[in-house]
């Protein structure tokens, strides 16, 4: 048995509250967000421990500061259209991998050239992954509260930079200060690996790529509660309204996942 049906992605989200699924990729995208600040910050409160063992004169510790902002400046701008091309969570994910392997290599820098040079890398980092995670967190979240949603994800960049101030006063002394690196570098990694395994691509990305519907598995099932489709009725839409998706052919067997999970594809936008 064959139906076709069309649904409105952005009207589907926007009818009902928000589930574990949109839960749990706001939760992801808020540690990014959370880890960012960190990273950021945690360069401010290391510069003065790092200057007399790296040999960095007073008039050099603006450097130090500048160097991820202007990596951040580049990966804002230019992967942002990769994101648009590849998918927000190959890039998120990449991003968040990158900033991390630099935030490491910061900790064993040696010369000041080398420090530029990795907080430049975890700046570009840090500017892919910053329009990813907010685009991803509010396409999964209804407009009720994609405004709170996305303030929630702003404050935890300055959250990171609180955390980070607390642990400089505690570990710097004790440890040294490569220990601030070292916490900004191994959780990045260990959230992308997070990332790969519990973060759904965009929906509006898979849809407009025309992907099979098998890879809509992860998004589609968290929705797939939110429809039910009498398995008797055949239906074909003629929606020509931007957001309209077709849906292909299903078995009435999947019950109110069968368009989602079932059918040979989704096409985009008729």
């Amino acid at each position: 048995m064959s139906v076709s049906s069309s649904i409105n992605i952005t009207e589907l989200i926007g009818r009902y509250p928000l589930g574990p699924l949109q839960i749990r990729i706001i939760v992801l995208c808020s540690l990014v967000a959370l880890l960012e600040g960190f990273d950021i910050l945690a360069i401010g409160a290391a510069a003065p421990a790092m200057a007399e063992p790296l040999h960095i004169a007073p008039n050099q510790i603006g450097f130090l500061f500048s160097a991820a902002l202007f990596g951040l400046m580049l990966g804002a701008f230019g992967l942002g259209p990769i994101a648009d091309r590849y998918g927000r969570r190959c890039v998120l994910i990449g991003a968040t991998a990158t900033f991390g392997v630099f935030t490491l290599c910061t900790a064993i820098a040696g010369t000041l050239q080398q420090v530029l040079l990795f907080r430049f890398f975890a700046g570009i980092g840090l500017g892919g992954a910053m329009p990813s995670f907010i685009s991803l967190a509010a396409e999964y979240t209804p407009r009720s509260n994609r405004e709170a949603v996305v303030g929630l994800l702003w404050t935890g960049v300055p959250l990171g930079g609180v955390i980070a101030g607390f642990l400089a006063s505690r570990l710097i002394d004790a440890v040294g200060w490569q220990s601030l690196f070292y916490i900004g570098g191994v959780l990045p990694l260990a959230l992308s690996i997070v990332l790969i395994r519990a973060l759904p691509d965009s929906i509006e990305f898979l849809v407009m790529r025309g992907e099979p519907a098998g890879r809509f598995g992860i998004c589609w099932s968290g929705f797939a509660r939110l429809l039910t489709f009498p398995p008797t009725v055949n239906s074909s839409s003629t929606a020509k309204r931007p957001g309209a998706y077709r849906c292909g052919s299903f078995s009435p067997l999947a019950g109110p996942a069968g368009p989602f999970c079932c059918g040979p594809a989704i096409s985009p936008p008729l």
